[in-house]
């Protein structure tokens, strides 16, 4: 050929091999001061959830920092890795070299709190860290930031200035615990509601206090929704937001600008729990008893533990407040990990004449049991002139529910198993019981027609529409949330976590349908939270008018303004049943013959109690332990889960470590 170059055909390529000059191999220098970067890999099975060493390259030996994120090869492949430690030599001889500095990922602190989180929840590193740290991208940075701003500033809301002015002057320790934080003392306190309180404008009132105490101070605020997360930015100054709402651009930028330290207080959902705030000074959490704080996703960590579990390691203050004490805050104050704040006495005063409770003389002069009772139509009649009137019904969802129209005690078959409604066409096979599924059904008074326990916000909003003609009716549930409403009379019907707050607080308050709406451990606690969150919207001396079960614990905690009495009786009772928080609980979900086996495994290791197996599309059963044999029963079932993935023919079983409810 004219370049004198020669083509070799495949059958001659060990002869052209030969010939073919060989490419020299490139010299790569290693940092000189440690080496060696211990990572873990972003891998699929728990048995290689562990450190790996690589060689530090010196050109990135800068950008491999413990808390960064790399690309290394594993497997053959390019894979991410965390760098959690950095070493002058390791045990094995020959190691791979890191590829590629991606970014920052996680602090010291940050590292040693998903580490942590990982160890308690029987989880694997990534999967923590794919929750703490938000997808690199660029995309939509800019347009996702104005949008942010229109977002906010159409959230704030102008209030009476005799609700906003000293907000934590309605608390008996309020003032006391201000100045405690302006004289930088590391605190742990939990409060409920006071009566006629702002949530938001409180949390900004604690802000202001740290950073008074320190102005570098760092502080991160968790809140349950993306509503929240706009009415706290659009009262505290300088704060940043980090959550799920924003775009995937704006949340890394956002992200960025705190691990540079650049901003030093975060606003955002539970994810935000682990920001890489600088000197963090104090953690405030609002709500802790919602359910958003849950992740859904494996280890299933929940933001209310990890946020204590960061006071812990680090020392900073932890503030967690909601509109009823929740019973795992309330263990924290019995133990005296956490201090209580309770609403002033003089405060309560003037709303506990207010709270009107359906009594056995009001339902004898209502034959026919209406759902919206005489006292709560009389509430809203005399009150509606004055300004707006809030309706709070049950929310959609629950299992289903009936009452006894006779009675009014709930319609349950003699197996325990709820009553429904199956086929209206069969007059014999109505009522039907859901779990053995027999027919015929009566109540012990005799009854044999029921109706439905809550029907929804959008139904009863007709109703009210008809009854009250020519009073605007407006309807808030969680397709259709109305977050704010002015100080026009007008009734607005909601569910719960789609109250509205009105512009000088309600004029009443009609909590319909206070029943437990399900079995389950947290029933009266969520019905609890329920009648609070409603109530706080009150104006103060506005009537707040509560149907449903007569004499039941949760109103006469409404009637005292007094969560924690509550809270301190369920602790009591599930102490003496053996249920949390006065015990650990590990829930496996998978095939029978894999969670029986792990179960009688740990149960020889832990000494556990087993509860189950509950069968259905999968087996669950949950272990049980003393608390003080928490952090062993998460070590056991961490060893056991490790070994069992070593193996590809065990079925998956699913860990869940302290569900709320069950």
């Amino acid at each position: 050929m004219e370049s004198g170059d020669q083509l070799y055909l495949l059958a001659d390529f060990p002869a052209a091999r030969t010939r073919v000059k060989p490419l020299s191999k490139k010299i790569v220098e290693y940092a000189e001061v440690n080496p060696i970067a211990r990572v873990r890999v972003n891998v699929p099975v728990s048995h290689l959830d562990r450190d790996f060493d690589y060689l530090v390259p010196a050109a990135l030996n800068s950008k491999c920092l413990v808390g960064n994120r790399v690309r290394v090869r594993f497997g053959g492949k390019l894979t991410d890795a965390i760098v959690v430690g950095r070493a002058a030599e390791s045990e094995f001889a020959k190691l791979a070299a890191i590829e590629r500095a991606v970014g920052p990922a996680l602090t010291s602190e940050t590292l040693e709190l998903v580490h942590a989180v990982t160890e308690r929840y029987v989880g694997m590193f990534w999967d923590v860290v794919r929750a703490a740290v938000p997808t690199k991208s660029r995309a939509g940075t800019a347009s996702s930031g104005t949008t942010r701003e229109a977002s906010s500033s159409k959230t704030h809301i102008s209030t009476d200035s005799s609700l906003t002015a000293g907000n934590w002057e309605l608390y008996d320790q309020g003032p006391e615990l201000i100045q405690r934080i302006k004289g930088a003392e590391s605190i742990r306190a939990v409060w409920s509601s006071a009566p006629a309180s702002l949530w938001w404008e409180e949390m900004a009132e604690l802000v202001s206090a740290v950073l008074e105490a320190d102005s570098q101070a760092g502080v991160i605020l968790l809140v349950p929704d993306a509503g929240s997360v706009d009415r706290l930015v659009s009262v505290i100054p300088n704060s940043v937001a980090i959550s799920t709402h924003l775009s995937a651009g704006q949340r890394y930028q956002n992200f960025l600008e705190v691990a540079s330290g650049h901003r030093r207080i975060v606003i955002g959902t539970r994810s935000a729990v682990f920001a890489p705030v600088e000197n963090l000074s104090a953690v405030i959490m609002w709500d802790d008893f919602n359910d958003a704080y849950c992740d859904a996703h494996a280890p299933y960590w929940d933001a209310r533990e990890v946020a204590a579990l960061r006071s812990h390691i680090t020392g900073c203050s932890l503030f967690v407040g909601g509109y009823s004490r929740s019973v795992v805050t309330q263990s924290w104050c019995e133990s005296g990990w956490c201090e209580s704040i309770s609403s002033s006495k003089s405060v309560i005063e003037s709303v506990r004449a207010q709270v009107r409770t359906l009594t056995e003389t009001a339902i004898e002069r209502d034959p026919h049991h209406s759902r919206i009772p005489q006292l709560a139509w009389q509430a809203i009649k005399s009150a509606i002139a004055g300004g707006p009137v809030l309706v709070s019904v049950g929310r959609r969802g629950y299992i289903p529910a009936f009452l006894c129209t006779r009675c009014g005690e709930r319609a349950v078959c003699s197996c325990g198993g709820a009553i429904h409604q199956r086929n209206r066409n069969l007059p014999g096979e109505v009522l039907m019981c859901s779990r053995c599924g027999s027919g015929g059904w009566h109540c012990d008074c005799g009854g044999t027609e029921i109706r439905a326990l809550a029907i929804g916000a959008e139904r009863t909003a007709e109703e009210l529409g008809r009854a009250f003609a020519g009073t605007p009716v407006l309807w808030s549930q969680q397709e259709h949330v109305v977050s704010n409403v002015d100080a026009q009379p007008r009734i607005v019907v909601a569910t719960q976590g789609a109250e509205p707050f009105a512009e000088n607080g309600f004029a009443a308050i009609v909590i319909l349908d206070v029943f437990p709406q399900s079995v389950s451990l947290t029933a009266s606690e969520s019905l609890l939270r329920r009648i609070f969150s409603a109530a706080v919207r009150s104006r103060p001396g506005a009537p707040i008018v509560v149907t449903g079960d007569l004499g039941g614990r949760e109103s006469q905690a409404l009637a005292r303004w007094d969560s924690s009495w509550f809270a301190t009786r369920e602790i009591a009772d599930r102490t003496l049943a053996h249920l949390p928080p006065s015990v650990r609980v590990a829930q496996l979900i998978g095939d029978r013959e894999a969670v029986m086996s792990i179960a009688i495994e740990v149960e020889k290791l832990v000494q556990a109690r087993i509860l189950g197996p509950i069968e259905g599309e999968s087996t669950q059963v949950f272990l049980i332990v003393p608390r003080g044999s928490g952090n062993t029963l998460s070590l056991v079932l961490n060893q056991i889960m490790r070994s069992r993935s070593t193996d590809p023919k065990n079925s998956f079983v699913r860990v869940h470590i302290d569900p709320r409810d069950f």
